[in-house]
This record gives structure tokens, sequence and C-alpha cells, in this order.
């Protein structure tokens, strides 16, 4: 017998029939058993078909609710951004920041949000909702905790906390979210960056967010000169373990011809292999970020804050003086010391070496060698007291004339506590450093000549090199040879108005220079890591275009080129890495901006 007649058989005998000779045949008792199955199956169908209802009801209720809580957490995050976008476009208003006003304009923004509250406006809404059921969002609370105040009176830092409410049939959802207000130079927040164009050329390892204000353009080629002759090395591309801000997804651009770039495939299904390829990143990498938001560096009026902050007087005062001046930083530090009796500290002149006359020489020989003598010991007390001043600063000064900072005569610019405390240099400053022990300063300066740096140095500093190139492709600072360390563990911001130039004489050595700083130039800029190996802990900003060449690899030296041995370990002959500690480091000397910051923080569920 089959299976399928077994299982009929059983079936059968379980209704109630048997078999006989091949026939069915019903037992006696048979009588009103059909009835009663039917109805054991229909009562199964019902209670299963409740079940289905009851299921389908409650997921209904479910959904229904879900949607509910959905929009209302919607409508609860619209009521934070349009209180964000109001007061990002109350503050957009305010040019040439002055951070000591900021807390007032914050209190006048969240006092006119709080009569709003007050007046129980609510957010305005399209949704749609089913039933007799409301639908609203309001902003319940704005709470300014006040400014937090850095190593000086200057105010840096402002927090606002936002809770928002939103109410959709019945669905009540509760959010809030931290906003806050800083007056931070935004250049301060990237390993590299460009308010125009940022060009990556070859192989340079970037640590960190980097930003780009028109193009960003990568490429596999590093150019370069030798021998006064312009070359090109084919490498590897850029790789970025970090962030790219842009403009649109179009700025990210690859040279596929030379001198020739077109922006990378942004399909879908190839924008990771792409972005891979060129920058080493993912499409979630990428952060599209206008430049009309860009919180820009202004140099001179930072210029005058800092002034008017050495020699405490009102800054209106000094901006008046800083424009009859022509903009002229010398000639303003000049007339800031005339009119406010600024200590003043000038570089002894050097009298001529003593002759010592012959045996027998006229008297009157003999009393203008003791004279001579006289006068060199006379300067050499003045420059061990300003060896000594130099090291021990307490308060702002002004420095007349060139100073050099040579490891031996002086090997210090030292400030106890250098916030609020200005050294104004009206001339240039030179390290020239070659000793065993490196130099140090501690100190915000202003200096209105040029700065040149060789050799090492440790350095804790703000600098601001305030003078105008006459030609835009003149450098006005020049780091040639230089090994930067922080001191203390702190490091330098510097910021100049001409070029920056950094450089080796000493190239092709596989032992990389480390620089300890962040730098910016209102000009363009070129950074090359080809002959030299450059090691950058900071970050790097221009106002123009901010070109890097870089490969991968030992190079020498050879008869008409650089020979590239990329199999080696040396890796990338450029690398910079974003050091995100120079916020609190330096904060007492951070430039004045033209606008601020307002960064919203992550979203909480009350």
């Amino acid at each position: 017998m089959s299976v399928f007649r077994k299982w009929t058989h059983k079936i059968r005998l379980w209704l109630g029939h048997t078999y006989t000779n091949g026939r069915s045949v019903p037992y006696k008792q048979e009588q009103g058993s059909a009835l009663v199955m039917v109805m054991f199956v229909v009562l199964i169908l019902t209670v299963l078909g409740l079940a289905v209802l009851s299921a389908t009801v409650g997921g209904a209720k479910r959904t229904e609710t879900r949607e509910n809580d959905v929009q209302s957490l919607h409508l609860a995050q619209k009521s934070l951004d349009e209180t964000v976008a109001y007061i990002t476009a109350q503050l957009d208003q305010k040019q040439n920041i002055d951070p000591i006003s900021l807390n007032t304009d914050i209190l006048s923004i969240t006092q006119q949000i709080q009569n709003q509250i007050n007046a129980g406006v609510k957010t305005s809404t399209d949704l749609q909702v089913s039933g007799a059921g409301q639908s609203q969002s309001k902003l319940m609370s704005i709470v300014y905790k006040g400014p937090e105040k850095g190593a000086t009176a200057q105010l840096t830092r402002y927090a606002l906390t936002l809770t928002a409410q939103a109410n959709v049939n019945g669905v009540v959802r509760t959010l809030v979210q931290e906003v806050n207000i800083d007056t931070f130079p935004e250049f301060l927040s990237y390993a590299l960056g460009s308010e125009h164009n940022l060009i990556l050329n070859g192989a340079p390892n970037i640590i960190g967010n980097i930003y780009a204000g028109d193009g960003l353009m990568t490429s596999h080629t590093a150019r370069y000169t030798y021998k006064a002759a312009s070359h090109t090395k084919a490498t590897q591309y850029p790789h970025l373990n970090g962030d790219a801000y842009v403009q649109s997804l179009e700025a990210i651009q690859e040279e596929k011809v030379s001198n020739q770039y077109t922006p990378i495939n942004m399909d879908p299904t190839l924008a990771n292999d792409s972005l891979g390829r060129v920058l080493g990143i993912s499409l979630e990498q990428v952060n599209i970020k206008n430049k009309k938001k860009f919180v820009q560096v202004n140099l001179d009026q930072t210029f005058i804050d800092k002034i008017a902050e050495a020699v405490s007087v009102n800054r209106n005062d000094i901006q008046t003086m800083y424009i009859n001046t022509g903009q002229n930083p010398a000639q303003l530090m000049t007339d800031v010391a005339k009119r406010y009796g600024i200590k003043q500290l000038t570089l002894p002149t050097k009298p001529a070496t003593p002759v010592r006359p012959a045996i027998g020489a006229p008297s009157t020989e003999w009393d203008q060698y003791n004279a001579a003598v006289a006068a060199m010991q006379s300067y050499e007390e003045q420059m061990t007291k300003l060896k000594v001043t130099l090291a021990t600063l307490d308060q702002s000064v002004l420095f007349n004339g060139d100073l050099e900072l040579d490891g031996v005569t002086f090997n210090q610019l030292n400030y106890a506590q250098k916030a609020g405390k200005w050294f104004l240099l009206n001339g240039n400053l030179t390290i020239d450093n070659y000793q065993k022990n490196s130099i140090q300063i501690r100190a915000n300066m202003l200096t209105a000549g040029n700065v040149n740096i060789q050799g090492e140095a440790d350095l804790d500093a703000t600098i601001y090199v305030m003078k105008k190139p006459s030609n835009p492709a003149d450098y006005t600072t020049v780091l040639q040879d230089a090994t930067i360390k922080g001191l203390n563990g702190k490091e330098v911001v510097l910021m100049s108005k001409g070029g920056i130039l950094l450089n080796r004489i000493e190239a092709f050595s596989s032992t990389p220079t480390t620089i300890k700083g962040f730098f910016y130039t209102e000009a363009a800029a070129d950074l090359y890591g080809v002959g030299s190996v450059f090691w950058l802990d900071g970050g790097f900003f221009a106002k123009g275009d901010l070109t890097v060449n870089a490969v991968v690899g030992d190079a020498v030296g050879g008869a008409s080129d650089i020979e590239v041995n990329p199999s080696s370990n040396v890796g990338s002959r450029f690398r910079v890495t974003y050091n995100e500690g120079v916020y609190a480091d330096q904060q007492a000397g951070l430039p004045r901006i033209q606008q601020v910051n307002v960064r919203v923080g992550k979203l909480e569920l009350k």
C-alpha cells in the first residue's frame, strides 16, 4: 500500500469509515459526524480569521503610531532647525566680529527668541494628519549658558541649549540640541586647505580634514624644479585619512591629461571606487560646505585688536591711527609707542673693536684706547642686560630694529605669562641657530618685517607677519632647513600677509624634518616633498591656491633629474598630521574673524 493510500485510510477511519473489498463502508455510528466536522472546521477558520484581523488592526495602529512618532520627531527638529537658521542669519549680519561685544549680540538674539516663545509662536507646517488630531510644534526653551573665557578676557566660545516639542495626533516628542558659537578661525580646523583651489599633485599623506573653496584637484604626477629645469614624476595618488570639505561633488577633479582636470565619476555605483582611487576615501567622507559659510580671517583688523590689547586702549583709537598711517604696520608701532609710552627695547650699537697702541705711543692714543675699551664693556653689559630682559619678559614691549636669535648672543624670547602681552617687532625676525641647544620662544609676536628661520627652534607662539610684499610672488616668511618643535608640548601659529616658503638645502635625506605648527598665508603657496622630506605636525592654509607636490620613496639627486626609489620604506616624502590642540594652546593670540562659527550638536530625545 502506498503512503498516500495509508494516509487516506487513516483519515477515513477517523471520519468513521472502513474499507470492505476496496470500498468505503461507513460505521453505523457515523450519523451527524459530518455536521460536527463542519462546525469544527468553521470554528478553526473563525479563530484564525480573528487572529489575522487582530494582527492586521494592531499592525495598522502600530504603523499609525509610528508614523505619528516619526512625524512628531521631524516636526520638533524643524523647530530646532528654524531657530538655528534664525540665529545664524542674525549673526551673519555682523562683519569683522569683535569677540568682546559678541556676548551682547547673543544676549539680544536670545531675548528675541524668548519673546517668541512667550508669545506662543509655533512652527508652520503643511503636515496633514488623519481624523481630528492635531499637528503642532514649538520651541519650548532657549538657555544661554554664557561665554566660556579663555586665558584672557577675550571671549571665545558661547553655548546655547534649545528644547523643542511636537505633538502629532497625541504623540508628543521633545528634542534637545546644543548650539555652539565660537570665534575661532576656521582655517585651524583643517590639515590642508585653500579658499580657492587645493591642488594635490602626487602622493602627500594627509592625516586630518581638508578644505577646498573652489576645486579639489588630484593627480598622480608630482611637479618640481631641479637644476633650474621643470620636471614631472609619476607616483601614487594622494592619500587622505580624514574628510574632504568641498563646494560640490563636481569640485573633486582628476588630472587625466597633462594640466587638464575633469570631475571624477560620481555615479552611485562608481563613486566609492573613484574616490578610493584618487584620494583613498569613500563617499561618506565627502562633505558639502558652502564657501559663503567659511569663516575668514581679517589680519588687518586682528592686528588692530592685538595692538590695542598690548597697550590696553580702545581699539577704535588704534584703528583711526592705523588708517592715518595708510595701514602701515611699522608706522603704527612707532606712533603707538610715542603716544602711549610702551616700553621700548633697542639693540645697542656695537663700537669698534679696541686696538691696543704700540709701546711708547702718545697718551692721546692710550686715552682713545681706554675709551674704546670702556665703550666695548658698556656695550657687552647692555647686551647681557638685553639678553636677560628678552628671557624674562613680563609686559608688552616694542623692539626697534631687526632682531636675530643665533643661540649664542640671544637664545630666548620668553614670557612667563604671555596671555594679553605682545612683543612688537618693528623690523625683521631672524632665527639662525645651528647650536646643539634649540632657541626657545614663548611669546605672542607682531612683526612689521620679514621672518626667516633656519636651524632648530622650540616655539610656543602666535606670530603675525604683517609686512605687505611689493610683489605678490615675494615671500615674507622663509623656513629654510628649519626644525620647529613645540615648547612644552605646544606649537607655533604663524600668519603671514605675504607668501611662505618651506625649503631645505640639505635635500635627499630620508630623515624627515619635523615642523610643529599651523601656517596661514594671504597669498598662494607651494609645498614640496620631492627632494626634501617634510613632516608637518599641524596644518597649512592659503587664501590663494595651495599646491602640494610629493612622491613616495627615497630620492637621490642625479645629473639632470631626481631619481626616486618608490620601493623603499620611506613612504610619502610629505606628511601632514592635524593637531587640534592649537585652540587650547594659542587661543589668547588667535586672529580676528569676519564671521562666527555656528555649530550644532547631536539631537537628544528627552
